[in-house]
């Protein structure tokens, strides 16, 4: 366990100048235009404007028994920054108001906050699509090297056309204790990534290297419709 904890602590350390907490809301609905307007309307309001974080709306796609239609995040650059969102959203009757509206044209599915706890340095906000695998993990440190192994010759082999890292859920979320994500402009890129990456010698040398410690409990893709702010 000391080891681990040193592990993170170091590797949270090297990313300090990245790494943010991502507040994950992923829920169900039938009516995304009734949500998209008065998420527009939301981040338009006196309230809204105040926010200190980057806020999207995603479209979640094949992922399997979860039943998510689309999941709205929110980007902080510090906990000082998730801190102030989390009171004035207690408070603010402007925010209340547009979070029962909400309410009437969807249906929670799951909440988590994550921060990242290795990753390529590359800035995800610019990407549009991301390829998830929710895991359990036995060993964090030991799949933080050899992740870290794994994708340091990938990309020195290919290059990189987007973010890539692994993220760990700290709070509201208990069925996988980390997930990676692999970030892409389009979604023909992030196939063509995925389906070179497990047609690779490098990527069978990893699973294989992961495969006592490590759990894929899900996997699925999310599309960015709008970042708002």
């Amino acid at each position: 366990m000391r080891k681990y904890i040193l592990a993170l602590i170091l590797t949270i350390t090297y990313n300090s100048a990245f790494s943010q907490y991502v507040a994950f809301f992923k829920f169900e609905t039938d009516d995304p235009a009734a949500v998209v307007s008065t998420m527009t309307d939301l981040m338009n309001s006196n309230y809204g404007k105040t926010i200190p974080a980057k806020v999207n709306l995603f479209g979640t796609l094949f992922n399997a028994e979860d039943t998510s239609t689309h999941a709205v995040t929110f980007d902080f650059m510090n906990e000082d920054d998730l801190n102030t969102w989390l009171n004035e959203w207690a408070v603010s009757k402007e925010a209340q108001l547009f979070n029962s509206k909400l309410q009437t044209v969807l249906e929670g599915v799951s909440e988590y906050v994550a921060t990242p706890v290795a990753y390529n340095g590359k800035d995800w906000s610019p990407d549009r699509v991301f390829m998830f695998w929710n895991m359990d993990i036995t060993n964090p440190a030991k799949y933080v090297k050899e992740w870290t192994a794994f994708t340091k010759k990938y990309e020195a082999k290919y290059g990189s056309t987007g973010s890539l890292g692994i993220g760990m859920p700290i709070v509201g979320q208990s069925d996988f204790s980390h997930f990676v994500w692999s970030g892409g402009p389009d979604v023909a890129t992030a196939l063509k990534q995925l389906k070179k990456m497990y047609s690779d010698p490098l990527f069978s040398e990893y699973a294989k290297n992961v495969a006592s410690i490590r759990k894929v409990k899900s996997t699925y893709m999310m599309q960015r419709l709008i970042t708002f702010n």
